[in-house]
């Protein structure tokens, strides 16, 4: 799970201005609800320069990306719980194990394509070639 949030933090450096009673300019972390002064950002944050309409398809995707995890989310628990009553079941089979384990990879399997279609919208259709680089590295600068 910690992957999906290396995935949102990038929300960091497009989350579009909010303005405080005193007009700071503040950066938000979406994913971990952490909020940096545009000032305190790491560097390579402030590298990415995104326009609105980037911004705004970048929170767009983000809320997609999130809508469509939950439901997933809750598949991969039910699944593992699922595997876990079959392993614990004095009556169940090795056939229902294997049947099970297979539910649980494809859950899994489900989660990480819908992680990995989100990372390839943000960089390669939202982003522009330029701000790749620095997205990444604000990214790795957010950990």
């Amino acid at each position: 799970m910690k992957r999906f949030t290396q995935l949102a933090v990038i929300a960091a450096f497009v989350t579009p201005v909010i303005a405080q009673a005193d007009q700071a300019e503040l950066t938000v972390a979406m994913a971990d609800s952490i909020v940096y002064a545009k000032a305190d950002a790491p560097d390579s944050c402030k590298q990415v320069d995104l326009t609105a309409e980037q911004q705004t398809a970048l929170k767009n995707a983000f809320l997609d990306f999130t809508t469509a995890k939950r439901p997933l989310r809750r598949d991969v628990k039910m699944a593992f719980r699922d595997m876990k009553r079959v392993f614990s079941s004095s009556t169940s089979t090795r056939e229902d194990a294997i049947a099970s384990q297979a539910n649980v990879g494809a859950k899994v399997t489900a989660m990480g394509k819908l992680m990995g279609d989100f990372h390839l919208k943000v960089f390669f259709d939202i982003l522009t070639p330029e701000q790749r680089d620095p997205a990444m590295r604000c990214m790795e600068d957010l950990k």
